[in-house]
């Protein structure tokens, strides 16, 4: 009785194998394999998470996640991870660029402390989500290559705030306008008119647009055949994708300093790589000084009440085309004010935090510790310390 219970035992045993003495299930999908392993599979304990986050401690075994690598999406070493539930507060990522100079410390060569910082965190960065490039028929491929490397710089910028799992990258020329309307006919939540726009802008077209609508992720930029590597071309195309990061919170709902002047900064700062002296920075800016009009000539001779004037006239979502031409501007230097003092990350939990917060002086004092009326005068100093973007 006692070997036939034996026998017994070791055949249950043998039809219900372990991972430890067979091969290790393959799962479906991710569901199936959460029922056994909760917090999904690493493949070690040095495993990082390059998604959302943060997540749960998954179970460490090489086996099984070798066995369900195909599950593992953003190729991180962790297949099918469960993200912490949120308690409170909605946990924001750990830092990892400097924090900055502080505002105290704040002049006119804060610049390159800002500079550091985004490209520190670019560099960081290693997400990059699926990218499907849709190219107009009369738009040369091989023109596209410095925007590609631009926009997979702004992705590694983003990711760790925001990391969709796909992205549409429209590309046209001037002579692509109905191809491009066409394209932006499914899910986009506005169509500008862009064979008036190419019409009038011919071979200097450079029109661009994010979707609004951000359960698609779309953004379209018209190439036109007079711009190459320009600066304030090169910089769109990051430009329109920090838009995307903003629409998904409805940050550009709200002032338009901070909506277009910080996808101009950002834009720039990550389209127009290897400008360690600054040259390309400054001719960017002495471009955009233009955008400010009649209120140039008072803020290049050092007027701090114009610039402190005109940010406060741009609060607000007044989309008025003097505000959003001007943000380029001013609304890119105070950006790079906030970098400088604070640093990436806070730039953005501050743009995260807009999805709850609807008071944007409050979270802006809660992110930065000092109110828009004394950041004004921070950056009307830092303006007017510096008259050679004038020039």
């Amino acid at each position: 009785m006692k070997r036939l219970l034996a026998i017994v035992v070791a055949i249950s045993f043998l039809a219900h194998p372990t991972a430890s003495l067979g091969a290790p299930t393959a799962y479906k999908n991710c569901a199936a394999l959460n029922k056994t392993f909760p917090n999904g599979v690493a493949q070690t304990a040095k495993s990082k998470n390059l998604g959302k986050g943060p997540i749960a401690s998954p179970k460490v075994d090489a086996k099984v996640y070798l066995a369900n690598k195909k599950l593992d999406v953003d190729k991180d070493g962790i297949a099918c991870e469960k993200i912490k539930p949120a308690t409170g507060n909605a946990a924001q990522p750990t830092p990892t660029t400097p924090a900055g100079a502080g505002f105290a410390n704040i002049d006119k060569n804060s610049w390159k402390v800002a500079q550091a910082a985004v490209l520190n965190a670019a560099s960081a960065g290693t997400t990059i989500p699926a990218i499907s490039y849709q190219v107009g028929p009369a738009l040369i491929p091989t023109r596209l290559e410095t925007r590609k490397t631009a926009l997979e710089n702004a992705a590694k910028l983003w990711s760790r705030w925001f990391s969709p799992i796909s992205v549409e990258a429209i590309y046209w020329s001037e002579n692509d306008a109905v191809w491009a309307e066409e394209k932006l006919l499914k899910g986009w939540n506005y169509r500008t008119n862009l064979q008036q726009i190419a019409n009038g802008e011919r071979g200097n077209c450079g029109s661009a647009g994010a979707n609004g609508d951000p359960r698609i992720v779309s953004f379209h930029e018209c190439v036109g055949t007079n711009l190459e590597n320009v600066p304030s071309s090169v910089q769109t195309t990051p430009h329109e994708y920090t838009h995307l990061f903003q629409n998904q919170y409805g940050g550009c709902a709200r002032y338009d300093w901070y909506c277009e002047g910080g996808a101009a900064y950002f834009g720039s700062t990550i389209g127009n790589t290897n400008d360690a002296d600054g040259y390309k920075r400054l001719a960017q800016l002495r471009t955009w000084s233009g955008n400010l009009g009649a209120n140039k000539a008072q803020v290049a001779a050092g007027d701090k009440a114009t610039v402190i004037r005109l940010l406060t006239e741009w609060q607000g979502g007044s989309h008025t085309r003097d505000a959003i031409a001007g943000s380029y501007f001013l609304g890119n230097l105070a950006t790079e004010v906030l970098v400088a003092a604070k640093g990436v990350d806070t730039w953005a939990t501050f743009t995260i935090a807009m999805a709850t917060e609807s008071d944007f002086e409050a979270n802006f004092k809660k992110h930065y510790g000092i109110d828009l009326a004394t950041f004004y005068k921070i950056v009307a100093d830092y303006v007017v310390s510096q008259p050679e973007i004038f020039n």
